[in-house]
């Protein structure tokens, strides 16, 4: 009889989107690791693309794209795209209650994608040696 009480409790607890992919409302870390993964992701949740396999994404899978995802190693991050683009970086993902490009994303964490489709960490601007 406990168990029945404990297996209703249970389903009750149940998140009521089942089915429904959830999305995060919370940006990716500053310093993204460097296993980081990004995938284009359709409706259902299947990938269409992974950076660091040596390609970058066809132009099918940029408009079939519906989520955007970064999967650290101790998390992942999905945002819904809400506008397509011709290239990775031009994807409009929606973070929260705003909207933001891809390269806004990965430019602020200082990454890019490269032209084989891995993430690469952009180069530390020098400071200028201005003499008075």
């Amino acid at each position: 009889m406990a168990w029945l009480l404990m297996a209703s409790a249970l389903a009750l607890a149940a998140p009521a989107t089942q089915g429904k992919l959830t999305v995060s409302a919370a940006f990716p870390p500053k310093v993204l690791p460097p296993s980081t993964v990004l995938i284009l992701e359709d409706a259902k949740g299947m990938a269409l693309w992974e950076s660091g396999k040596g390609v970058a994404p066809a132009a099918e899978a940029l408009e079939k794209a519906a989520y955007v995802v970064f999967k650290l190693p101790k998390a992942t991050y999905r945002y819904p795209v809400v506008k397509k683009g011709m290239a990775l970086e031009e994807l409009e993902v929606k973070v929260g209650k705003r909207v933001y490009t891809l390269g806004t994303l990965l430019k602020n964490r200082n990454v890019a994608v490269g032209k084989d489709g891995s993430l690469m960490p952009l180069k530390a601007a020098k400071p200028s040696s201005k003499k008075p």
